[in-house]
Order: C-alpha cells, then sequence, then structure tokens
C-alpha cells in the first residue's frame, strides 16, 4: 500500500492482478451482469487510485471488497436496472425456493392491500374501482362525478406511489437475500 501511495505503477498492477478476479466474481453475483460487474470492478480501482494519497488503508482487500459492495447497492439506488433486468430477477424468484410458498403470496397480498389503503380516500378508491371493478376512466369520472383527466391523474399518482414502494421493497429484498 506503501508503494501505491507513492504512485507505484508496478504496485498497483500487483494488487489488481492478485484482487480483481474476486472482486468481479462479488460483484457478478450481486447482478448476474458481466459488462455491469467488470465497469464497477473498473470503477473501484479507478477511484481506489485516484484517491491513493487520501486514505489511510490497512486491509486493502476488504476495503476494496467494501467499495464493490456499496458501488453495487449504488446501482440499484439510482435504478441503473432497467425493466428487463428487474424482470429477470422476478423470474428469479419466481423459480427460486420460495415459488411453492403460498405464505409468501399472502403476505405480498397483505402489503399491496396495506400500501393501496394508505392512499388517501379519494385516490384509493379511484385504483380500486379502476383495478378491482375494472372500470374504465370515463365510467369512474361519471360514478363519481368527476372529470376524466382527474381520474387518470389520481390513477397516475397511485400507481407511482406504489411503484416506489415496490422498488424499495425489492432494493430491500435484494439486500437482504444477497448482500454479505
Amino acid at each position: 500500500m506503501q508503494l501505491i501511495r507513492e504512485s507505484d505503477s508496478l504496485a498497483f498492477d500487483e494488487l489488481y492482478r492478485r484482487t480483481w478476479k474476486k472482486l468481479y466474481v462479488h460483484a457478478f453475483q450481486k447482478l448476474r451482469d458481466e459488462d455491469l460487474a467488470k465497469d464497477i470492478v473498473q470503477e473501484v480501482f479507478v477511484d481506489f487510485w485516484n484517491k491513493r494519497q487520501l486514505r489511510d488503508i490497512q486491509r486493502v482487500e476488504a476495503y476494496l471488497m467494501r467499495a464493490v459492495k456499496f458501488k453495487v447497492i449504488d446501482r440499484f439506488r439510482k435504478k441503473d436496472f432497467i425493466v428487463e433486468e428487474i424482470e429477470d430477477f422476478a423470474e428469479v424468484l419466481v423459480n427460486s425456493e420460495f415459488s411453492d410458498s403460498k405464505l409468501l403470496d399472502d403476505e405480498l397480498d397483505k402489503l399491496l392491500h396495506h400500501w393501496i389503503h394508505q392512499l388517501p380516500n379519494k385516490r384509493k378508491e379511484i385504483f380500486l374501482l379502476r383495478y378491482e371493478e375494472d372500470l374504465s376512466t370515463e365510467e369512474i369520472g361519471k360514478l363519481l362525478n368527476i372529470s376524466t383527466k382527474t381520474v387518470q391523474n389520481q390513477i397516475l399518482n397511485a400507481t407511482t406511489f406504489l411503484r416506489s414502494l415496490m422498488q424499495k421493497i425489492l432494493f430491500l429484498f435484494f439486500l437482504f437475500f444477497f448482500g454479505s
């Protein structure tokens, strides 16, 4: 570490050679994306080199592993994952040991209903009429004596709220089951 702090590129190259594969495997296990895992390892080493003189690191490999872990978490926070990747993650869950669990289905159903009931009353009523009663926005507007645009806005607000909560729960679920 002292040689790296003194800008010895050969020492840095040796550190890279000794640790990159383990860091890559760690990132890949979390992300299941080779290119993204490689990018994260690259970012960690670039950051490490750029800040080599600012940090007093005693256990370099442990430091690098933590840096990879935090970069992975940052990717999830920044929502760099597109819908296809989230669907792949969901498919893994469906095909996992949880797929036969009626308990998990019941718990997720309870959680969704709890979130729906957290919505403001009018928004909740519109949302339930749309998705549980399968009424169109025009039908809901006539039934509640409000404009179609208001119905659309309330449905958009409700789905945005629920989507945000679902992203948070997936993120926490990911960290709980796959974080180390």
